[in-house]
């Protein structure tokens, strides 16, 4: 940059600041973009930047903070419960690669401005979930291959139709039933899988169960929009709240048939790694008031399928049809 362009960036950043310091020029009440019942005030990118990049991201490093260990000697040589961590991660990535392909495409077609700057800071959350988790099978030595082909063995019948479910939608450019699929009902039902994860990695990797717990908070970010957004359809008249109505018990009698496919296939594996060790997860208190320890594959099955339901139904009462 030459020295009179260099110049000329240093007045008008002189002039910038002097109006500032001469005048009080921001004004949130003043809104930027026309006011949207749905919109708190919460779903534009400077308050992202405040709530992701500036406080939650601070001193991260690929999602992990740099003052928590990572895996523990366990998780490396232990085949079992190397494998229950692999394929872990990988189910994480089937949906976070589906998020992030459909929301960026949702941009194009959301109703209003205040939508599609939502939409964009929701579309680099689910891109960084999935850069993290994509580095979390990296840095235990998978290659860029093996973890396609993992991801693809993880991606289950039942997941597979609930994602080609949200694709259709997208593709046909159906905002209102899209973010139903997507921001209500998957990423509101999984409230219980996160915290799960978080509490069951706690010991085994306080990184991973860092990176699970921060994912966890953009989410419910993304619900807090799309149910504040669906919230205002469903009001729009008795057509819409119908069509509502019906598409949730629709997306959610899909999503606890992907549920019960995940649970069957994980669930066993995730209790025999934790018997395998005891000394270190027994005393976790993976469900409130039951610890780790006094649980049966059979008893972790139930508590998480009812945490699931009570989920669904709180976004139902969310959204106004509870």
């Amino acid at each position: 940059m030459d020295t009179e362009v260099i110049s000329q960036v240093n007045d008008t950043e002189d002039t910038l600041y002097s109006l500032e310091s001469g005048h009080e020029m921001l004004d949130r009440a003043n809104p930027a973009f026309s006011t949207q019942e749905w919109d708190n005030g919460t779903f534009d990118i400077q308050n992202w930047l405040e709530r992701t990049a500036q406080k939650r991201l601070v001193d991260t490093d690929y999602g992990r903070k740099k003052s928590i260990l990572g895996p523990s000697e366990a998780v490396l040589t232990d085949p079992l419960l190397n494998s229950v961590y692999k394929m872990d991660i990988a189910t994480f990535l089937t949906a976070e690669r589906i998020s992030m392909v459909n929301m960026s495409k949702m941009i194009s077609f959301a109703p209003d401005e205040n939508s599609q700057v939502f939409l964009a800071t929701q579309s680099i959350d689910e891109a960084r979930h999935y850069e993290v988790f994509c580095r979390r099978l990296a840095d235990i030595g998978m290659t860029p291959v093996q973890r396609q082909d993992l991801v693809k063995e993880m991606t289950l019948p039942k997941m597979k139709q609930f994602y080609d479910l949200i694709d259709e939608q997208v593709d046909k450019k159906q905002f209102v039933p899209a973010l139903l699929a997507h921001n209500v009902v998957l990423e509101g039902m999984v409230y219980p899988l996160y915290r799960y994860e978080i509490k069951y990695w706690s010991k085994l990797d306080p990184a991973l169960s860092s990176i699970v717990k921060n994912v966890f908070a953009d989410e419910v970010q993304h619900v807090s929009f799309g149910e504040a957004f669906i919230a205002r359809e469903a009001k729009s008249g008795l057509p819409m709240r119908n069509k509502i109505l019906n598409l949730a018990g629709e997306f959610h009698q899909l999503m606890n048939e992907v549920f019960d496919e995940v649970i069957d296939h994980a669930i066993g594996l995730y209790q025999a790694s934790a018997d395998m060790h005891a000394e270190v997860m027994a005393d976790i208190e993976i469900f409130p008031g039951h610890k780790m320890g006094n649980l049966t594959e059979e008893d972790q099955t139930r508590l998480l399928q009812q945490e699931i339901q009570s989920e669904y139904q709180n976004r139902l009462q969310a959204i106004g049809l509870g």
